[in-house]
C-alpha cells in the first residue's frame, strides 16, 4: 500500500468503511459482496452519515481511502434503498492498487464519529455536501415574474450577443435579473418559436447565476454553446462535442448535488439534441469534458490525468451548470465547439476566437437544438 496522500482530489476518491484495526485484504472482498453482489462506498460528504447509521455501537472504525480514477463501468451510484440519495457501489471486489490509505475514524466525546484532525474532508467546506431546502436568498422569491419564454440558448460567444442585437424584432431585456446574472437577455423569434438567448458569463461562479436567474425569470430548457479546449489532437478547430458527462473539477457543483466525480447529462435531452444535430447535417462526437475553475493551474500531467479519463475537452461552466440544472429539474445539454488545442507539449491558441462564421453556425445549431427539446 502507498503512503496516505496529503493532496485528496475530491473527485477522484471515495471511501469504504470497515474493522479497526485494518483486516488487510479481507477488507476488498467485503460480505456484502456475495450477499448483495457490490461492495458499499461513501462519497467524502456520506462516510460520517454512514458510520453513524450503521455501526452507532462502534468506537472506533477503519477507512479505507480509494483512488478510483481508473474505475470502469462496475463502479454505479444508486439509490437502491429510495432513501433519496446516491450511494457509490462496487460490483467488483476493490482494487488493491487503489488503496492509497486507511484512517482510524473514533468518535468524540458527543458520540459522533470524527475525521481524523487536519485530514481533508474536515478542512474544507466542499465535503460538506449541499444542504436541503431553499436559500436565503431563492432566485424565485428575488425574481417572480417569469417575463422570458420557455426556450433558451446560453451562449458563450458574447460578441454573438452585438450582432444578434441589430437584427429586426430582436427584444432585448436589460438587466432582467441582478445584473450580476444575465445582462442582457434577447428574445428572438426563430421558426414560430421565442428563444431567450444570453451570454452567462465565463467561469462556473458567473454562469450559474445567470442559470439560476434564467430559470426564475421563466426559462425551462437550455442548449449551451461555447468553446474549449481540445485534449486529443484528432479533435481540430470547429469540432462539435456533444457533452454527455462532465468532470467536476470545480466547486459550485458540491453546493448543489452530493460530491462525485461527474455529472450527467439528461439523456433522453441528449438524444433529441443529437438527432436534431443529425438533421441538420451537423457531425459531432459525444462524450466527456472537464471543467476546471482554474484557467492557469491546466499542468501537463493533470491534462495527461484528464484525457487518460477519457476527457474530450476543458472548459470551466459545463460541470457547475449541469448541478444547477438536475438541482432545478431543468434539461441542459452543453455543445461545445473545439477551440484551442491542449493535446501537445506547446499550448495552440489556434486562433478559435476569430472563427467567427464557424461561431455563428454553432449558434443557430444550438437554436435548431432547443426547438427541439
Amino acid at each position: 500500500m502507498s503512503a496516505l496522500r496529503n493532496q485528496v482530489c475530491v473527485v477522484n476518491y471515495l471511501y469504504h468503511l470497515t474493522a479497526w484495526p485494518y483486516p488487510g485484504d479481507s477488507a476488498l472482498s467485503p460480505e456484502s459482496l456475495p450477499k448483495e453482489g457490490f461492495v458499499h462506498l461513501s462519497s467524502g460528504s456520506q462516510v460520517l452519515k454512514t458510520a453513524q447509521r450503521w455501526y452507532a455501537a462502534e468506537s472506533v472504525l477503519g477507512v479505507l481511502v480509494l483512488d478510483v480514477s481508473a474505475w470502469g463501468q462496475e463502479l454505479r451510484w444508486e439509490d437502491l434503498y429510495e432513501r433519496g440519495e446516491e450511494f457509490p457501489h462496487l460490483y467488483a471486489p476493490i482494487p488493491a492498487e487503489s488503496v492509497v490509505g486507511v484512517l482510524r475514524l473514533e468518535k468524540g466525546q458527543d458520540g459522533n464519529f470524527r475525521w481524523p484532525v487536519g485530514w481533508l474532508p474536515e478542512s474544507t467546506p466542499l465535503w460538506e455536501g449541499p444542504d436541503e431546502g431553499a436559500a436565503l436568498i431563492e432566485p424565485s422569491r428575488r425574481f417572480p415574474q417569469q417575463v422570458l419564454p420557455e426556450l433558451a440558448v446560453l451562449t458563450l460567444f458574447p460578441q454573438g450577443i452585438d450582432i444578434l442585437r441589430s437584427q429586426p424584432g430582436v427584444e432585448i431585456f436589460e438587466r432582467p435579473g441582478s445584473g450580476i446574472g444575465p445582462d442582457p437577455v434577447l428574445v428572438l423569434s426563430h421558426r414560430g418559436q421565442k428563444i431567450a438567448v444570453c451570454s452567462p458569463g465565463v467561469g462556473a461562479p458567473l454562469a450559474a447565476v445567470a442559470l439560476e436567474e434564467l430559470i426564475a425569470l421563466g426559462c425551462r430548457k437550455f442548449v449551451l454553446c461555447g468553446g474549449a479546449g481540445a485534449l486529443r489532437a484528432d479533435l481540430e478547430l470547429g469540432r462539435l462535442v456533444l457533452v454527455e458527462e462532465a468532470l467536476r473539477d470545480e466547486g459550485l457543483s458540491h453546493h448543489y448535488l452530493p460530491a462525485a466525480s461527474k455529472v450527467a447529462v439528461d439523456s433522453a435531452a441528449l438524444q433529441v439534441v443529437e438527432e436534431a444535430l443529425n438533421q441538420a447535417g451537423a457531425d459531432s462526437v459525444r462524450g466527456l469534458t472537464w471543467t476546471t475553475d482554474a484557467l492557469y493551474r491546466e499542468t501537463p500531467s493533470r491534462i495527461e490525468r484528464r484525457r487518460s479519463q477519457g476527457a474530450l475537452t476543458v472548459e470551466m461552466e459545463c460541470a457547475a451548470l449541469l448541478a444547477v440544472a438536475q438541482f432545478r429539474n431543468v434539461p441542459l445539454v452543453p455543445l461545445l465547439f473545439c477551440g484551442d488545442s491542449l493535446a501537445t507539449e506547446a499550448w495552440d491558441f489556434r486562433d478559435w476566437t476569430s472563427a467567427s462564421s464557424l461561431q455563428e453556425r454553432m449558434f443557430w445549431l444550438a437554436a435548431e437544438a432547443v426547438l427541439a427539446l
